[in-house]
């Protein structure tokens, strides 16, 4: 790779150890990036971050012999402009929410070797150089218009939310409305159900794709996804828990940006469980479709992924609320759910509980088992809104002045969707 005029300024937090030699003697070898500090010490540690300027901060699990999972939460708040990656000793699904939840943007599993840190250095500065684009600028040199929706991911923070029952729906009533090449992804690597609910049985995953995750073909990808009578393709997880557990997150976004170029549409089925791969899955995606249900505990869960979503960077307009079950019977009110949330309801799903477990108990989905049931009808109406809900990206003007009223008239739709 040819030499960087401005490489990705670096700094790590840990003890002196064999991690610390390891990542300096990776940063030594190459002028992508520059290790522009080792910080061994709790003392005065935002002090020494603001003057050293990093744009990425490499932390591991323990400073002088304590977790950092305080320090990650510190940094997050006092010091945004930087995207974290943690080090951890071990791939624990419960240390990685705590992580991700203190703010953490990416993760390295001990022992990682040096492909495995550049890569991920390079995945999260790519994501932020993406992410930096929507970020206000001078007044009067940035507008923003629309760039067509193409990918949503489904994800609720608390569990039994429905997420993967909207996701194939939705998915179905896109192809219905469209006719676009559209692809359900199951992005739950552990427990997905896609197989149950529609009753396939694949012979290929996520998995067969990975080793050629830079470089797909379309032959690949045809063979890999199933066939489903409703004419959506489906890319399914895979079942061995252990395949799973191995799928590493820039082999994952490597691959969505490859599936980008087959399909019009991605749905993904994120699910409930924040790991690094659902987070990858999330920061690629044009739009996150948060599902929550009326009901105080799962309210509660969705306004703090809110607030978490704010240390990942996404802006408001990225997030729409999805309220599930809506109209159940003791259920929080619509107008007090807005309000808790301090975020605009972007659409509802009728409760419709019994029709929904007999669509899955049937391997049936619910829009064709129960075409006409309230919440089909709903979820109908959300995949016809959905595709002008479309992704904010700034533009800048050659004038560097005023947008025209198209752009204008684009810019307030969506702020009124989101």
């Amino acid at each position: 790779m040819a030499a960087t005029t401005n490489p990705t300024r670096v700094v790590f937090i840990g003890d002196p150890g064999p991690v610390q030699q390891q990542i300096t003697t990776a940063m030594g070898s190459q002028a992508e990036f520059q290790l522009v500090e080792v910080l061994s010490t709790p003392d005065r540690l935002i002090r020494e971050l603001h003057a050293a300027e990093p744009s990425v901060i490499l932390i591991d699990h323990q400073l002088a012999g304590q977790p950092t999972l305080d320090i990650i939460d510190d940094i997050s708040l006092q010091y945004p402009g930087a995207a974290v990656i943690t080090i951890l000793p071990a791939n624990d699904p419960v240390i990685i929410q705590q992580a991700t939840l203190a703010g953490a943007r990416a993760f390295l599993i001990q022992p990682f070797t040096q492909v495995n840190l550049l890569s991920t250095l390079r995945r999260v500065n790519e994501l932020e150089a993406r992410r930096g684009k929507a970020l206000p600028t001078a007044e009067g040199s940035r507008i923003e218009e629309l760039k067509p929706l193409r990918s949503v991911a489904i994800f609720s923070p608390r569990g039994g939310a429905g997420c993967t029952t909207i996701a194939l729906n939705l998915a179905i009533s896109l192809y219905e409305d469209t006719g676009a090449r559209i692809l359900l992804m199951e992005g739950k690597f552990f427990f997905g159900h896609l197989d149950v609910m529609l009753n396939i049985r694949g012979r290929n995953t996520i998995a067969d794709l990975l080793p050629h995750a830079s470089a797909l073909d379309e032959a690949l990808v045809r063979d890999v996804v199933c066939d489903h009578a409703s004419g959506i393709k489906v890319l399914l997880a895979p079942s061995d828990l252990q395949v799973g557990q191995g799928i590493r997150p820039d082999d994952i976004y490597s691959v969505f940006v490859n599936l980008q170029r087959y399909f019009d549409y991605i749905v993904i089925d994120v699910g409930s469980y924040l790991t690094e791969n659902t987070v990858t899955l999330m920061d690629t995606a044009d739009k996150i479709l948060l599902v929550t249900t009326p009901d105080l505990a799962s309210l509660h869960d969705t306004s703090r992924f809110i607030q978490l979503s704010r240390s990942l960077g996404y802006p408001p307009e990225k997030l729409m609320i999805l309220l599930n079950r809506a109209g159940m019977l003791g259920g929080v009110r619509t107008k007090d759910i807005e309000s808790a949330l301090h975020h605009q309801v972007f659409a509802h799903i009728p409760d419709d509980q019994a029709n929904a477990v007999r669509s899955l108990n049937r391997g049936i989905p619910l829009l064709v088992r129960y075409p006409r049931s309230s919440a089909s009808k709903a979820i109908k109406q959300l995949s016809k809104r959905l595709p002008s809900a479309g992704a904010l990206e700034p533009v800048l003007t050659k004038s560097g002045a005023v947008a025209s009223k198209s752009q204008q008239e684009a810019l307030l739709a969506s702020s009124q969707l989101g």
